[in-house]
């Protein structure tokens, strides 16, 4: 997987991210998900630059 390939994923869970924030304003087990998600994908990035 490739910076950009990380960088893609990582825009596509913060919207992800966000529009669930703002449809429930509050933190459920899926923003949860979604949040581990983007540090695992920021992790990635962190390790391989």
């Amino acid at each position: 997987m490739t910076n950009k390939d990380v960088l893609l994923q990582i825009e596509r869970l913060r919207k992800e991210l966000n529009d669930q924030y703002k449809a429930q304003a509050s933190i459920t087990p899926e923003l949860l998900e979604l949040s581990v998600r983007l540090d695992h994908l920021l992790n990635k990035l962190h390790l391989h630059p």
